[in-house]
């Protein structure tokens, strides 16, 4: 089955910083704020810091009276030469750095309303235990009275109901009093020189700048400060019907493999325009495009009519059905949350008319090593020249006729791409080689009106 990337349920697999690549749980990078603890961004232009090294004079600590040369460490950046020192940042004696962090006045006022949200969500799954256990309750009774349970089972019931009394009412730690914001008639007004002297905007900071440091938001140039380095991700895809794998990559933020890797590109022919071509409306026109094969198997392709409502109505279908199966293989139980996809809506608008050519034509196997080899195996197909514009290796060229309708700005012409895929993992029970059919849409270019 050919999934769209853009609708498959992503899973966070590492979180690590791009500079220093050092792993961290998820637990540690929110509580740092999803930022390294090491590594620094420019403030005025975001490139990564770097630590310099220098030499000052300092005073001896054994005689007073002179002076003895010792190495510091500054932060300073590449791409714009800003520096630690045009803040007045002191220099640091070991690499590892130590720069001193920008207290922010809201500090306990933030913390109160991270409390506050804590409590409230704290509170709100309290009450949902709450409903399940009397909804428990309340069936249970109903089976006692339709099916007469004994004594035994009813002191049974009642010591169980001890453990899902759960209320909100008695513990202090669940609740949480927040005084509210009140808007004030009176706000700070202008400095007494903002008309008086000229702006220096070399000295005011960007939008961009300011938006980097959302809890202090410098409005000047001397006030910009280092900024942690935001941390990255690894992710991995997961099938929407199945739940299989479709792309999971390695550990280690430092490598570039994947342990899964069953993207399209591997299996699917390739499709791609050779040049772009002059359209004229209502104007039939050549266009190339050329098929490219990655798989090591030789391949028949056929191209045929495209009918978009067609094939939004067997997508809708399909999914539909998927989605059945899937909620009713589900335990239903309280454990299970089961949540519901929206699906993008597809904006397949043909503005161009296309002839495809007729028959079936072959795409050679993928071979690394045919550009080396002196002999042609291009006299080894029967080609249409009509269709096939021309052959090299795994690639094939093929024409199309383009005509693009009235009051068109883009020609957009699309068909079904029918091809024979050979299943290397199949099982003996499974056909080797099956036919999929995908659809191809394609942006021919701009169509002249003139």
């Amino acid at each position: 089955m050919l999934l769209d990337g853009r609708r498959r349920p992503r899973q966070v697999d590492t979180l690590f910083c791009p500079n220093c690549l050092e792993n961290m749980p998820s637990t540690e990078a929110r509580l740092k704020k999803n930022r390294c603890a090491n590594c620094f961004d420019c403030p005025s232009c975001g490139h990564t810091l770097s630590t310099r090294a220098t030499s000052i004079q300092a005073p001896n600590p054994d005689d007073s009276s002179k002076t003895v040369a010792r190495k510091v460490y500054y932060l300073a950046c590449t791409g714009c030469r800003w520096t630690s020192r045009d803040v007045g940042l002191n220099d640091q004696t070991v690499a590892t750095g130590g720069w001193a962090e920008q207290d922010n006045e809201h500090y306990k006022y933030l913390q109160s309303l991270l409390e506050h949200y804590r409590s409230v969500a704290q509170r709100e799954k309290v009450e949902r235990e709450r409903k399940r256990s009397s909804y428990r309750k309340s069936s249970y009774l109903s089976l006692s009275e339709k099916y007469s349970l004994s004594p035994s089972s009813m002191i049974g019931r009642k010591s169980l109901s001890s453990f899902s009394s759960l209320s909100s009412k008695g513990d202090p730690g669940l609740t949480s009093e927040l005084t509210p914001c009140e808007a004030e008639e009176e706000v700070d007004g202008l400095p007494d020189n903002i008309f008086t002297e000229d702006i220096i905007l070399s000295a005011v900071t960007t939008m961009d700048q300011r938006m980097a440091s959302p809890e202090w938001q410098p409005e000047e140039t001397k006030a910009l400060y280092p900024l942690h380095k935001h941390i990255l991700v690894k992710r991995s895809l997961r099938c929407r019907y199945c739940e299989h794998n479709l792309s999971k990559p390695e550990y280690n933020p430092s490598s570039v493999k994947f342990k899964i890797q069953l993207s399209a590109f591997y299996h699917v022919p390739e499709v791609r325009m050779v040049r772009q071509v002059e359209l004229k409306i209502e104007k039939e026109t050549n266009v190339q495009i050329s098929l490219c094969n990655p798989t090591p198997h030789d391949m028949t392709v056929a191209l045929l009519p495209f009918v978009p409502e067609a094939y939004i109505a067997a997508l809708q279908k399909g999914e539909e059905q998927a989605a059945e199966a899937a909620a009713s293989s589900l335990n239903t139980s309280s454990l299970v949350r089961v949540v519901e996809i929206p699906r993008e809506e597809d904006d397949l608008v043909l503005t161009a008319d296309v002839a495809l050519p007729q028959g079936q034509f072959v795409l050679s196997a993928r071979d690394d090593t045919a550009e080396y080899d002196d002999q042609d195996s291009n006299s080894n197909y029967k080609d249409d020249p009509q269709v096939v514009a021309w052959r090299r290796a795994n690639k094939v060229g093929v024409n199309l006729l383009v005509t693009p309708k009235k009051d068109t700005e883009r020609a957009v012409v699309g068909f079904i791409l029918r091809y024979d895929y050979t299943n290397t993992v199949a099982t003996a029970t499974e056909s080797r080689t099956v036919t999929l059919n995908m659809p191809v849409v394609v942006d021919v270019g701009p169509v002249d009106k003139e």
